[in-house]
Parts: C-alpha cells; structure tokens; sequence
C-alpha cells in the first residue's frame, strides 16, 4: 500500500565514532545509501548500492566501513548476502561466494576490524560460522556444520554458548568448549528454558566481563525481567539477579552501557515507553518526551548522539538525533519524507474474550464526524506469526485501509508475543480453534460496541494472518463481504512436515505448538483444520497474493487453495508474482498490489475515502499475473463495468 514513486527512507545507524549516519534510500530512482554528517548537520553523499533488492545497512566498529544486506538473487527467496561497504569510496564487495544465506553473529568494539558471520551449510538446518577480516574480506572458521539453533558470543568474539530445541519444544542452552583442534564443542548444560518459556526467554548479551551474561526471562505467566546470570565455563547458570520487572507487557529494546550493563529499555503493553533504569539518563529521557510530544524510542547511543525514532499511527517513523549532553534534538530525516500524515486515528482497546481472557487490540479510523447512518465498512487485519504482535504506531496497511473509510480491527489473539509465556502457550495447539475464537470474539464486540456494520466485513491478513482470514471464511456462520489473503498457510499438514530448511532448528517447536503430524489423531486435527480442505466453506469472495520465490510458506499452498476454490465454484482471485517472495517489495510490484486491492475492496466494501487519502497509481513494469476462478470470470463478464453493489447486503451467497 505504497505511494508510487515516493522516496522510502530506511532505518538509520550512526557510525561507533558518531561523526556520520547513514541509510538506504528508495523511491522511484535506484536505491541510494545517503551519508549525513552529523556534526554539519547535513547529507554529505548520496552514493550507488552495489546490490540488487539491498534491505539494511549498519554501521561496524571499524571507521567508515559499514555491512549491508541484500538478496543474493533477487529474487525474493531471502538468500541473503553480507556486503562489506567502504562508504566514503563507495566500494561494495560481497562477502562469501554468495551461494548461501548469511547473516551477521557478532560485533565487538574491542575487535573493530573483525566480523563473526553465520553461513547456511549444505545440510539443511546445519550452519557454519565464520570470523571476516573487515579489511580484507578473508574468513577463518570458527564452528563448522552447527546444527544448534543459535550460538552467542562474548566481546571477544568467542562462542560462549550454543542454543538447542530440544523434543519436547524447550529451549538448552549449552557451554561451548574447546575441542580437537581448538574447534568449539557442546559442553555442560547451562540453563534449560521449559516450552512453555521458550518465545519469551531471550538472550541479550554477554556484558564487558565475560562473566556476566543478560536475559529477559519470564516473570510468571503474564510478566517479564531483565536479568543478570553468572556465566562460567562448564557451570550452570545459578539464581538470576534482577534489574526490573515488568508486568502484562514485555521489552521491545534494551540498551547497555560501555560495561554492557542494561541503562534504558523499552516497555510495552497497549504503548511503548522508554524507561531509564540508571539515574543518570532521567532528565535526558523526559527531554525527550517534550521534545517529541510522543514517548521515544531510542535505538542507538553513540559518543554525544542518539539515535531517536518517533511513532505515530497516522504518519511513518520520523528519526532523530539527540544531544544527551547539551538537551537539543534535530532532525534526521523521516521515512516517508515530504508525505503529510494520513487522516486516520488509533487507540488501543482491550476486547473480551468468551474464556474470560482480555485481548489487547487496536481500532483505527477515519478522523472526522461519524457516519450519520450507524457504523460503516470495517476489517479484521490479522498479523502474521502467529508468534508476533500488532503495535500502536504507523504499520502501511492500516493507515491506507482507515484513510480509504474502513474502520481497521486488529487483536493480538492468544500465542501473540509481547504479553507473557501465559498468552504464547495458550495458542499451543490451538491453530484454528480457540485462536480463530478470538477473532470472532474481536468481530462480536466490535458490532456490539457500534465500529463494524455487520453486513460489511471484509477479512485482511498475511502469512499466518492469511491463514486465519481464510480458516475464518470457511468456517464462520456470520456474513463477509470479501477476504485477502497474502502469502497465506493453508495446509498445516505439509507445512509441519516440512518447514522451510532455514527453520529446521526449531522444528520440535513447530510440532508443540500447531500440531504432530505423526501422530493420527494430531494429523487428523491438523488436516481439518485447514483452509485447503475447507474450500466449500468459503461464502464470499476471495483474493489470494502470493510470491513465487516464497521461502517461508510456498506459493504452492496459495495455488492449491485458489484451485479449491474454483473447484468447489467460488469466486476467487490468485494474484501471483513471480520474482517476489514472502512479500512484495519492488516499487512496481507493490503499485500494482495496491491497485489490485483497493479495487477488491471498494468493489465489495464500497467505502467512503476520507479527504487526503492515498490512491493507488499506475504501475507499469509490474510482473503480477493475474488469475480468476470460474465464477470469478463470469461475474466479471456479466459486470464488466464494476456496477455498484447494494450497500446493504453481502455479495450473493457462493
């Protein structure tokens, strides 16, 4: 839901000596790397990105030398690569042979010039991990065909600890030790994390002394605290200490100081907020909160700057640099810049559930007076995950849905992250049941409270969201106008069974929390709980979005479900793109998804845009290929004007 040909701004990194920042720059040109300078308070360069489909950049502790991350193949298939960038020459080498995924293991002050990098091995789900020279590109091996899910390092770039998922869906974590040859090995246990914890507990960071190691971990079922752990060689992990607790939300961000010690974290439940846990930062935070007229969000702290991010639900993140010394904050740049803040307004709500539970969500809508005639058209956006949240702050596809007359709904239904192991583990095995009770749930309050028309609902999701938007549609007893479906799960069977290689780690988790297809009765559950098997379901039109080169969830799952569709004679909509991914990305890609679904939308919707709001553009270049089902071509035969539709009813029942 993209404004074509508007220039998109990426997130920032100040550079470790805090003399630049640098991001990436998109728009209708080639994608830029921009230099600021922060002490003239100006950009400097605006240099080629020596990559194809590049998605972030971040500063090393070496000067001037920066790493970035793109696709290996543009393709969409998140093959990422590592490029090592010389920002003020402009060069771009790649490191590795490009053939396998990598990704950034570790940084370290006190090792400017070296990198520890992870690299996909030819076994799938094994990794090797290697130490790159930033001045030469040249890699030595530091662990060799791991198959363990994560290995943490200290600051000196040692690997102090390897992470395995264990059968049962808990998490072990284990002392690495000095094998033959020197080459790390498993050791002792040190701290085993129950499944019930494990998407809650994390690891932050070894601290300066190498002793001391930094976790969230859970606080009862709805809480969570920073704590600090005794890490020795071969012992286990003892009694944490804690720094701080919180209760019914989680972390978002934790910054240390030069010691490693956590200073400031984030907090959030219904919104963020900045917390300094050292004295020190109280008057710098509260300047920041006036300066901003919103809570900040710090992201980096660098020698007398930090880097600021501003949210708002109505317009994308602005960015900041921070003086904590001197009070005075300026600007950087924003994401979105020169686009004037969308018509739309957000609150959190907390919605009742029927098991008594109470779900944190969001509503946003149009500003302005509201309809005389009682409520207007209204759409239940699911995030994906499941295993993530919904936030108030600015996410596209809901500002563009409330600015185009929509009143957007969104839940964070039971086995979203960010309100305690309770809520994660109450989703365990609950994929298409007590789950999809709670968007219907979401759906009777919102009707009840005046924000949805009941007989105009349209159902808005991706990947697990397009799962449940679908799942939803096939089974619910209430009217819908339409469903979108991006980059959908529809068979939990094969998706089970064989998970993308790169997630073959976490494996057990996967079976623990959405089902066993070894076992008959979990297979059968599975099966019937399905989209792909509930096809006849389906009442009311349906536009499925998929990438081809998708590597988390097949695009084949999309094409089945569209040819169970048609199969069954329902209208339904396959929009697929055949050099995109798990999402659409390219400029011209993404002009025509916008189109494709404010046309789907107003045609069965029929809302009323609010005065500002975006309109989809043209988008030549784009690759889409378009599909219709039977009853799809022939509506659109017999209606090829897109006539009106009654207002007041859903689409005739399929």
């Amino acid at each position: 839901m993209s404004e074509p040909g508007g220039e998109l701004n990426g997130v920032p990194s100040i550079s470790a000596d805090g003399r630049f920042a640098a991001w990436l720059s998109s728009g209708s040109a080639a994608v830029r790397l921009v230099l600021h300078d922060l002490a003239r308070g100006r950009e400097v360069h605006r240099g080629r990105v020596g990559a194809a489909r590049c998605r972030a950049f971040t500063w090393t502790h070496l000067p001037g030398v920066g790493l970035a991350e793109a696709e290996a193949d543009a393709a969409g298939a998140e093959n990422w690569a590592l490029h090592l960038v010389r920002v003020e020459s402009g060069q771009w080498q790649r490191l590795g042979d490009g053939a396998a995924r990598m990704r950034i293991a570790g940084l370290s002050e006190r090792h400017p010039d070296q990198v520890v990098v992870a690299v996909d091995a030819a076994a799938p789900g094994h990794r090797d991990y290697l130490r790159i020279c930033l001045r030469t590109g040249a890699g030595t091996p530091v662990l060799t065909g791991s198959a363990h899910a994560a290995v943490y390092f200290d600051r000196e770039l040692r690997p102090r600890l390897a992470e395995t998922v264990l059968p049962d869906g808990a998490r072990e974590l284990r002392h690495l030790d000095a094998g033959d040859g020197g080459r790390p090995t498993p050791g002792a246990r040190y701290l085993h994390v129950p499944h019930e914890d494990a998407l809650t507990a994390r690891v932050l960071g070894f601290a300066a002394d190498p002793a001391r190691l930094h976790l969230v971990l859970p606080d009862g079922p709805d809480g969570v605290r920073l704590a600090e752990l005794d890490c020795r060689p071969g012992a286990p992990a003892g009694a944490p200490r804690t720094l701080h607790r919180l209760a019914g939300g989680d972390y978002a961000g934790v910054l240390t100081g030069p010691d490693g010690r956590p200073e400031l974290v984030h907090v959030e439940r219904e919104r963020l907020a900045c917390v300094p846990l050292d004295g020190r930062w109280a008057d710098a935070v509260q300047r920041l909160r006036a300066a901003l007229g919103t809570e900040p969000e710090v992201l980096e702290r660098r020698p007398g700057a930090w880097l600021v991010a501003s949210h708002r639900p109505e317009r994308d993140v602005h960015y900041l640099v921070h003086d904590p010394d001197g009070g005075g904050t300026r600007p950087l740049c924003e994401a979105r810049p020169g686009r004037a803040p969308l018509p739309v307004e957000c609150h959190p709500v907390e919605v009742p559930l029927r098991d008594g539970r109470r779900a944190v969500g969001y509503v946003t809508r149009p500003t302005g007076p509201r309809p005389p005639d009682g409520p207007g058209p209204a759409v239940l956006l699911v995030h994906g995950g499941p295993w993530r949240r919904s936030r108030w702050r600015y996410t596209e596809r809901r500002a563009w849905l409330a600015a185009r007359g929509c009143t957007v709904i969104e839940p964070n239904f039971r086995g979203s992250t960010g309100f305690g192991s309770g809520w994660i583990s109450a989703a365990d095995g609950q994929w298409g049941a007590a789950m999809q009770d709670d968007l219907e749930d979401t759906l009777d309050w919102a009707v009840a409270e005046g924000l949805a028309d009941p007989d105009r609902i349209a159902l808005v999701g991706g990947s697990y969201g397009g799962y449940a938007v679908l799942q939803l549609a096939a089974t619910t007893d209430r009217p819908l106008r339409c469903a979108v479906a991006s980059s959908p799960l529809t068979d939990l069977v094969g998706f089970v069974a064989e998970p993308p290689a790169f997630w073959r780690s976490a494996a057990p988790m996967l079976r623990r929390r959405i089902g066993d297809p070894a076992r008959p009765e979990q297979r059968a559950a599975l099966a019937e709980r399905s989209p792909v098997n509930r096809a006849a379901g389906v009442r009311c039109p349906v536009l499925l979005v998929h990438g081809a080169n998708d590597s988390r969830v097949p695009a084949a799952m999309a094409t089945r479900m569209f040819m169970a569709l048609a199969r069954a004679d329902r209208d339904a909509t396959l929009a697929l793109f055949p050099d995109e991914g798990h999402e659409v990305v390219t400029a011209a890609n993404r002009a025509a998804l916008d189109g494709l679904t404010a046309g789907f939308l107003d045609r069965w919707l029929r809302p009323a845009p609010a005065p500002g709001a975006p309109e989809p553009g043209p988008a030549p270049g784009s690759t889409v290929k378009l599909f219709d089902s039977p009853r799809a071509a022939r509506r659109k035969a017999a209606d090829p004007q897109n006539e009106e539709a009654d207002h007041g009813h859903s689409p005739p029942r399929q």
